[in-house]
């Protein structure tokens, strides 16, 4: 481990750890074209570490990187305070401490940041992540939930009926309030989930391409929506919500049907989403149903946060 230091992340670092990780990409099965885990980029890296609670970069004796940690926080609707531990150390010096050691600066900084309410920490790893996997239960951290990242081949789907009443049009940046209104119905009781503030949910309808996000209305009021959005080379259906009122009706594929049917013109050889591998509220049954299958499996670690080890760095 002498042969490795840790410093706090400087914003220069940002392309550096993009480029390290790319240069490693195939080894580390990544996945450019994932929902949950695409290679980074510097600006979203820059964001990241922008609203981290703590971030540091590991360099051996020459100053280049060989890896690098994160810690970010939220409150989730239950009250729970999730501190999500994340990093990356390069395949070629892998095994030698330097996981361990990005993790308990992160745990400490966990530790730091903590309130008075119910606090967990986390942890994340693919199912082509093992090492990632054992670096965080050999530290305690327990599988509590798994995301699941499915695809469509982008083939024909018959377009089904909407129910009875109920219309479908274009969302606009005002639906914000409403949309958020929604989610929290469909959400509410759901454990791991935090709903977006009302904030966010407008500056992710300012961004959306809004002839991709579906908004479904019965007696002026919204009921449903989803959204997607075209990139190089794949789509991304984002969200699917429908209010509990008028679940089990059809609602859900019937707008799914419709998204599908704009996806699959020129330009998408592919179409992405993700969801809870657990399946709470039938959502992946549903995807299944319409042609989509899992492609990889991301699994969320947890354990409780107590008291840490002080930070070493300088």
């Amino acid at each position: 481990m002498a042969a490795y230091e840790l410093r706090p992340f400087w914003d220069a670092d940002a392309a550096a750890v993009c480029a390290l990780q790319a240069r490693h990409a195939a080894h580390d099965g990544a996945d450019a074209l994932s929902t949950i885990e695409p290679l980074p980029e510097p600006d979203a890296v820059r964001a990241r570490v922008a609203a981290a609670d703590w971030a540091a970069v590991a360099h051996d004796r020459n100053g280049s990187v060989v890896g690098w940690g994160l810690l970010r926080s939220w409150t989730e609707d239950d009250g729970t305070r999730v501190h999500l531990t994340d990093g990356y150390v390069a395949p070629p010096v892998r095994g030698r401490g330097l996981g361990r050691r990005l993790l308990a600066e992160a745990e400490s900084a966990a530790a730091r940041h903590a309130g008075d309410g119910p606090e967990v920490l986390g942890g994340n790893a693919s199912d082509v992540q093992p090492d990632r996997a054992a670096l965080l239960e050999r530290a305690g951290y327990r599988p509590a939930f798994t995301m699941v990242e499915m695809e469509h081949d982008g083939s024909a789907v018959p377009v089904r009926p909407l129910p009875e009443g109920v219309a479908v049009r274009a969302a606009v940046v005002g639906d914000a309030g409403a949309l958020r209104a929604l989610a929290g119905r469909a959400w509410a009781g759901r454990p791991y989930s935090a709903l977006p503030t009302a904030e966010q949910f407008e500056h992710w309808l300012g961004r959306s391409d809004l002839d991709l996000f579906q908004v479904a209305t019965l007696g002026g009021r919204a009921v449903g929506f989803v959204a997607a959005t075209r990139g190089p080379g794949r789509a991304e259906i984002d969200d699917v919500q429908v209010d509990p009122d008028v679940q089990r009706r059809g609602l859900a594929s019937a707008m799914l049907t419709r998204t599908l049917g704009a996806l699959a013109g020129p330009g998408a050889t592919t179409i992405r989403l993700h969801t809870e591998g657990h399946d709470p509220a039938g959502a992946r049954s549903l995807y299944e149903r319409l042609g989509f299958r899992v492609i990889r499996e991301h699994h969320r670690y947890r354990k409780p946060l107590t008291g840490a080890a002080g930070s070493t760095l300088p």
